[in-house]
């Protein structure tokens, strides 16, 4: 998409360890991105010199310094300051596939109707890091599931449908496209994979936390009451094969 703008909204809480990988995997993408926004609260770890290393090298990449808060919170954060037409996410231990923005940007160009652009997810445990690409000797799985990482968005759709639900620790992102789905916004899941998802034990996920259940439970809690006071009755969304790529 010829003059868009694309803004990198990159989530850093305790993750500096894999923060250039992530970020090294944004550069390298085609067509480049305009903006990199990496949000960090911790005072212990190494991300402001990261990331001043990384502005030194020529990254388009700013830091902005938040309080101690859920993934949600800190997104919203950086879509409060992004400036580009289409907005993505990635989570500093996650990286993006080299030729991530290249499929998806296309298959918006190509479709004006539709806003949003999502792919399949490899999970991973080990990366090569020369090709940032999982390594032959990783354990993998790919899979379709609702990783914001694997998302790019036109910046219209968060007027539409609203922004993350900060009261989620967890399934912020299950939450937004559960309205996504809810609101009839037209997007579309490519056959390629357009995240590398990280499995390691500090991750959020690993953590034996009751509120992954209960947060997802939420989600889905929420999405069914919207639909019954719209419609009286809680209507199919329909299945997800519906929305992949033709």
């Amino acid at each position: 998409m010829t003059g868009t703008r694309v803004s990198v909204i990159i989530p850093a809480f305790h993750m500096a360890r894999f923060l250039q990988q992530a970020v090294t995997s944004t550069r390298r993408q085609q067509p480049a991105v305009s903006e990199i926004i990496v949000l960090d609260s911790s005072t212990t770890e190494n991300t402001p010199n990261i990331v001043r290393e990384l502005a030194a090298d020529g990254a388009p990449i700013h830091l902005m310094q938040l309080n101690q808060c859920p993934p949600g919170a800190a997104r919203n954060a950086g879509l409060n300051c992004a400036t580009g037409d289409v907005i993505a996410f990635l989570d500093a231990d996650d990286v993006w596939p080299a030729n991530k923005l290249a499929r998806q940007l296309g298959y918006l160009e190509a479709h004006p109707e539709i806003s949003a652009v999502s792919g399949f997810v490899t999970y991973f445990d080990e990366l090569d890091p020369a090709t940032l690409q999982p390594a032959a000797t990783s354990r993998v799985a790919t899979v379709f599931g609702v990783h914001v990482g694997a998302w790019i968005y036109r910046r219209q759709l968060f007027e539409r449908v609203g922004r993350f639900d900060e009261s989620f620790l967890y399934s912020e992102d299950v939450d937004l496209f559960m309205r996504i789905r809810e609101n009839g916004v037209l997007f579309t899941i490519l056959r390629d994979v357009t995240l590398y998802y990280r499995r390691h034990p500090h991750s959020m996920m690993s953590q034996n936390n009751p509120r992954k259940h209960s947060d997802f439970r939420m989600a889905v809690a929420r999405s069914l009451a919207r639909r019954r006071r719209d419609n009286d009755a809680p209507a199919d969304l329909g299945s997800l094969e519906t929305f992949l790529e033709r």
